[in-house]
């Protein structure tokens, strides 16, 4: 049976969309990497795999792949390689990831562990919360971190359906799912929207006024006030032409949303806060899924993206 694996990809944008040159690389073991980050060095991508690990990328002559971090601590070496949805539970499943560049600290959302951070040499992720209003998170999904003082804002994709029940969550259109902000100074987790259909990623907009939040199974972004007089309100900012997954925060305030359309096309979308599309990338031609965008270098327009794929696992780099 074929295995689902999975690419880092790193592309050029610009008008056009042309390509040169593409280098693939493998990953390690296990698959599914969801989400991207680079430390303040330029180090990575750092991403968290199927098995439960937080893997650093190194550079093809600097030894690759290691491994960082681990956030289950009933995590063992059992666990390496894992694509076992049963084992998740055991093992975790890092999901979303972002740094906080002050301090060097990784966030992390666990599929089943909820939200928890890692120190900038690695290990044992500690757990930060696991709950909101008596409500365990059931999985925590995406995450967004305010640079200036810390607020980590992050979601929960269902009340009722963990990680390795997602199919559920999506067919049945499940709307149980919370976006919330947890407070590092007060260490207090508040709820800022309920009732979500697949809450999936979370950005931060440039001026700190709103977040964005996509749902998944309504083929949305909701965009939600965190200032000025419309604070604490939520407006439908877009309908996409499929299936958003995580959405990222360039460095000139635009957005980029991972796309899936029922045609099986994977789309790169750039947006504006406003929900205007700036531009749009078709990689069907590398996979049929893809899970996030990440603007790595804006001055050579590098962008890395997760993909999808049938066959052996590798990263994907491809540059004009």
């Amino acid at each position: 049976m074929a295995v689902k694996s999975v690419y880092l990809v790193l592309f050029m944008f610009v008008t056009l969309f042309h390509y040169t040159q593409a280098i693939s690389i493998p990953l390690p073991s296990g698959a599914g990497p969801e989400s991207l980050v680079f430390d303040q060095s330029g180090r990575g991508p750092y991403t968290g795999i199927s098995d439960g690990r937080i893997i650093r990328w190194n550079g093809l002559y600097s030894g690759g792949w290691d491994d960082f971090a681990t956030a289950s601590p009933h995590w063992t070496k059992d666990c390496i390689g894992s694509i076992n949805r049963s084992l998740e539970h055991k093992c975790g499943r890092p999901l979303g990831l972002q740094i906080n560049e002050k301090s060097g600290d990784i966030y992390i959302a666990d599929a089943y562990y909820g939200l928890m951070v890692v120190g900038p040499n690695g290990g044992m992720a500690q757990q930060l919360a696991s709950s909101a209003e008596g409500v365990p998170f059931r999985f925590t999904n995406g995450l967004d971190i305010d640079q200036e003082n810390g607020d980590i804002y992050f979601t929960d994709t269902s009340s009722r359906y963990d990680r390795s029940e997602y199919e559920m969550a999506m067919l049945t259109r499940d709307a149980t799912g919370r976006l919330m902000k947890y407070d590092p100074r007060t260490k207090q987790v508040s709820v800022l929207m309920r009732g979500l259909a697949f809450s999936n990623g979370v950005a931060l907009s440039q001026d700190k006024s709103y977040l964005l939040v996509t749902e998944t199974t309504l083929f949305r972004i909701q965009k939600y006030w965190l200032s000025g007089t419309r604070k604490g309100t939520s407006e439908i900012l877009m309908v996409l032409p499929g299936t958003p997954d995580n959405i990222t925060k360039t460095r000139n305030g635009e957005f980029l949303v991972a796309v899936n359309s029922p045609s099986a096309h994977a789309l790169a979308m750039r947006i504006d806060g406003e929900g205007r599309i700036i531009e749009v990338l078709d990689v069907t031609f590398i996979s049929q899924t893809i899970s996030e965008v990440h603007e790595h270098d804006r001055r050579s327009a590098i962008i890395w993206a997760t993909v999808l794929k049938y066959g052996r696992q590798k990263v994907r780099r491809v540059k004009l």
